[in-house]
């Protein structure tokens, strides 16, 4: 039988198939009106199985490493699974039947995936509908891949659809980091100089104008308020040590790559294991799944323009507020972020059917403020702290660390896989969709979200989709530890509206 090489990172996704956080990436869409299933079958044929043989593929051991082998009894029917919900089969139900899927483990035996052609869905406004549910393990390729497949078994414009990730200089290696930091040590160390300089000038600056115009009590406020800011930020540093990366976020320019580049290590290698809330522990086999109500991408633009942030920056900070909300309402008022992963591509992926698949991602570490601030507050920060990612070599470095636990003995991989994945609550990720309906075998996509894996013991992955006008915002949970995930769609939905109202009002 036809075998294949499996890379170093796609045997790593392998591997790490746990009983209670399974490697499956699952993507759902749903249709206003029902659908053709043999045509749906047919291109099922055309656009996965023919072009990609891993979809015909089994994984195998051989000696110390992977190959796929294709199976020599492959029928599209084993892989295709008609499900009727129950009769008056509401979202409800088709949330409920996504979740309980999501514990679901393959027979690694055969190849490794399953669509399931969901009929007798009720839509909102009583007319029959239907679903598909595409259920791949990770070894296949990455989510954005994937969903990108997914994608391109409809027809779409592909002018409609963004372009997502780009390719990594080859000169921008882990050495060739180090070098191009090295360069501009003598600027960077000025433009912290110069800007702690600033800093401090200013602060003793407005204490003196203070004492000059005989304004004693505001000048002595101001050292008081400075005082409590020292230590408040010490007893934060002694709880959460990658804080310490803050001092030199504060006190450098946004674009200075180098201190950039030093606190996104700081921010994997000093932080601990994710904040203890009301939603860790150990993670349970059971998993759920639930989302908001779409809300108007250019609502979302909107409130863009008007603060000054980007739609990324809008949807992340929704869906901060949301936590934030989810956490004091469980009694976790002292909690003011949580650590997510954020998978960044590092291969560039055209629209349409992608011309290949495998894992080509790293993951890069976002530090959500969960507080309770104003929104004005909560926008500024999330967009200061995406943009100081957006501008340090974070995927570079971590696209290294995951080469370097993929080429590492199993175990060894294992123990460092979890070390990282527990320091997050789960893997977050926005997928921006075609701009256009597209339709799936003639028939048009109402909806469209996607569920990356959890690793470790994360308690949730997060999903913010756009399509065709609309966001929409999916959670997909551990249901020991977020038994309620129907409130945080709830609560997005909630949180959003009071944005909108206090940025371009109702």
């Amino acid at each position: 039988m036809a075998t294949m090489p499996m890379s170093a990172q796609d045997a790593l996704w392998l591997t790490m198939d746990r009983p209670n956080n399974l490697m499956v990436i699952d993507s759902v869409m749903w249709f206003a009106s029902p659908l053709d299933w043999p045509a749906v079958e047919q291109t099922v044929l055309d656009r996965l199985v023919e072009p990609f043989a891993v979809f015909r593929s089994r994984p195998k051991p051989q000696g110390s490493t992977w190959v796929w082998e294709e199976v020599d009894d492959f029928e599209l029917a084993d892989h295709l699974e008609y499900v009727e919900l129950p009769d008056g089969g509401e979202f409800e139900q088709l949330r409920q039947f996504i979740g309980a899927q999501r514990s679901v483990a393959f027979d690694k035996n055969r190849p490794l995936w399953t669509i399931y052609c969901i009929t007798n869905l009720v839509m909102d406004d009583g007319s029959a509908g239907s679903a598909v549910l595409a259920r791949f393990h990770h070894s296949i390729a990455d989510g954005i891949r994937l969903t990108q497949a997914v994608m391109g078994l409809c027809d779409l414009d592909p002018a409609d659809v963004t372009a997502v990730g780009k390719s990594l200089p080859n000169r921008r290696s882990g050495a060739g980091v180090l070098v191009s930091a090295s360069k501009n040590v003598i600027s960077d160390m000025l433009d912290l100089g110069k800007s702690t300089a600033r800093t401090v000038g200013h602060a003793v600056s407005s204490v003196g104008s203070s004492f000059l115009r005989g304004d004693v009590q505001s000048a002595g406020g101001m050292v008081v308020d400075d005082t409590k800011g020292i230590f408040t930020f010490g007893a934060s540093a002694l709880k959460f040590p990658e804080r310490l990366m803050d001092v030199s976020l504060l006190v450098s320019s946004p674009d200075n790559r180098a201190v950039n580049d030093t606190a996104s290590v700081g921010k994997l290698l000093l932080a601990g294991e994710s904040v203890n809330t009301v939603w860790s522990g150990e993670a349970s086999v059971e998993k759920d799944a639930g989302w908001a109500p779409a809300f108007d991408l250019a609502t979302v633009k909107a409130v863009g323009r008007s603060t000054g942030t980007t739609v990324n920056d809008v949807l992340l900070t929704t869906v901060a507020g949301a936590l934030g909300r989810y956490l004091r309402d469980k009694g976790d008022a002292t909690v003011d972020e949580v650590l997510w992963m954020v998978p960044v591509s590092v291969a560039p992926v055209e629209p349409g059917i992608p011309k290949e698949l495998g894992n080509h991602f790293a993951l890069v570490a976002l530090r959500m403020p969960v507080g309770p601030g104003t929104v004005a507050e909560r926008l500024a920060e999330m967009h200061a702290r995406m943009d100081r990612i957006k501008r340090s070599d974070e995927a570079l470095l971590t696209f290294g660390i995951q080469r370097g636990i993929a080429t590492a003995p199993n175990l060894l991989s294992v123990a460092v896989t979890n070390y990282f994945a527990n320091k997050a609550v789960g893997v977050l990720t926005n997928v921006p969709g075609p701009r256009s309906p597209m339709r799936l075998a003639g028939t048009e996509v109402e909806g469209i979200l996607g569920w990356a894996p959890c690793s470790g013991n994360q308690p949730m992955t997060i999903c913010m989709f756009s399509y065709n006008g609309k966001v929409s915002i999916g959670f997909g949970a551990d249901k020991a530890l977020i038994p309620d995930v129907r409130r945080l769609g709830e609560l997005v939905s909630e949180d959003f509206a009071d944005m909108v109202a206090q940025t371009i009002g109702s």
